[in-house]
């Protein structure tokens, strides 16, 4: 639900525990075998979901069986529908389960919501079947045992509260459930502790979470001075040229964090180590002393934007972010996908290795990320200090040509 509108990607971890009429530790006897029940009282989930305005899609793992989930969201209703991946495979199709639910969410605040939930579903819980006529004859320690799941229509509902941590990104949310199973008139109950997390959009599926950075900064263009640049590469003026001119505008640099005084005057991300400081990165600099300005390089792309040097303080350069967990992450929900897709461990992890690899690479050495820590511009410089380190960075061409009335 509180994907709605947002284009980013949602991390679940939760964990259940399962309560009711649970058969556990019960046996039977056939002609042919003996079946053994064994219904869980717990389980582990993970999921990513990718969002885009009012409809999510995802993928995850349930213990031992993975899924597949999407579903409508909006600021107060919900519909979300699922089932396993066994159908992708004809031989056990017969093994599907799934389900749908409907959600209802009430913000009782800021931080708190409320919402309840009604869901109709196929579940499978397991249980073991042992042929003992292929035993007999065999020592006594024969096990030919077979673990299956064995379904059943449910149909129930439920309420949870949530919480919002950490600037909006994480969540965690406790769920109470109810479930009437219908095929064998039995009764469930489920409390479930939910964990979620929000990262940026991966790069594919036409889904660009700078979309709605852009819609921001159309906002604050209004207010800042901005400029589109070409050229980034200052060339030395050759004296000795009589037609010689310094066309290019802006000193590149590597990326480095800048303070800023007022977070509004800025078209990059900002991050917050502290309280009191807001800071952005750069990878493009240069300082106008007449009007008392720096132009600052927007994250990535050709705009830059102006702010007073008074406003401002130098900090540390940048370290490259590493995006080995994100990329084992993606390589893990790849091979559980891999696996039921190819029919294979190995090559469920042949796929995983790839799209692990494929994910971890262009972000760790393309996209420049930077390290964010709460060390980042811890230290702070007095005007003289900022002017002086700022003078070696002076503007030419085009930029200085803006600032002048």
């Amino acid at each position: 639900m509180d994907s709605y509108n947002k284009n980013n990607v949602v991390q679940n971890q939760a964990f259940t525990y399962y309560a009711g009429d649970l058969d556990n530790g019960k046996h039977e006897k056939s002609s042919s075998g003996h079946y053994s029940y064994a219904e869980w009282w717990g389980d582990f989930n993970f999921a990513r979901y990718i969002n885009s305005d009012n409809f999510t899609i995802g993928w995850g793992q349930q213990t031992i069986t993975q899924f597949f989930q999407t579903g409508f969201v909006s600021p107060y209703l919900g519909i979300t529908g699922w089932s396993n991946l066994f159908f992708f495979t004809e031989d056990t199709r017969k093994k599907f389960s799934g389900g749908v639910m409907t959600i209802e969410q009430i913000p009782l605040s800021d931080k708190w919501t409320l919402g309840f939930t009604e869901h109709f579903s196929r579940n499978g819980r397991e249980f073991y079947y042992t042929n003992d006529e292929s035993c007999e004859g065999v020592s006594m320690f024969c096990n030919t045992s077979e673990r299956h799941p064995k379904f059943y229509t449910e149909i129930g509902g439920g309420f949870y509260i949530s919480r919002k941590l950490k600037q909006d990104k994480l969540k965690i949310a406790l769920e109470a459930r109810y479930g009437r199973d219908i095929t064998e008139e039995k009764n469930r109950y489920t409390l479930t502790l939910n964990f979620w997390t929000t990262t940026p959009m991966i790069p594919f599926a036409g889904n660009d979470g700078m979309r709605k950075a852009a819609k921001n900064n159309l906002k604050k263009t209004n207010n800042l001075k901005t400029a589109f640049i070409n050229k980034r590469t200052r060339k030395i003026e050759d004296n000795d040229s009589l037609f010689s001119t310094r066309t290019d505008s802006l000193h590149s640099i590597s990326r480095q964090w800048f303070k800023l005084f007022n977070k509004s005057q800025t078209l990059s991300e900002t991050y917050t180590p502290r309280d009191s400081v807001t800071a952005v990165t750069t990878t493009g600099i240069c300082y106008d002393s007449k009007a008392n300005a720096v132009w600052l390089m927007q994250d990535y792309g050709n705009i830059v934007y102006q702010v007073s040097a008074d406003s401002l303080d130098y900090c540390q350069k940048s370290e490259r972010d590493s995006q080995i967990a994100p990329a084992i992450t993606e390589g893990i929900v790849a091979s559980l996908i891999g696996g039921p897709l190819t029919g294979s461990f190995f090559g469920g992890i042949a796929i995983g290795v790839g799209v692990g690899t494929a994910f971890g690479i262009p972000l760790t050495f393309i996209l420049d990320e930077p390290k964010k820590n709460a060390n980042v511009c811890f230290e702070k410089h007095s005007k003289e200090q900022i002017i002086e380190w700022l003078k070696q960075y002076p503007c030419g061409g085009d930029l200085q040509t803006k600032t002048i009335p």
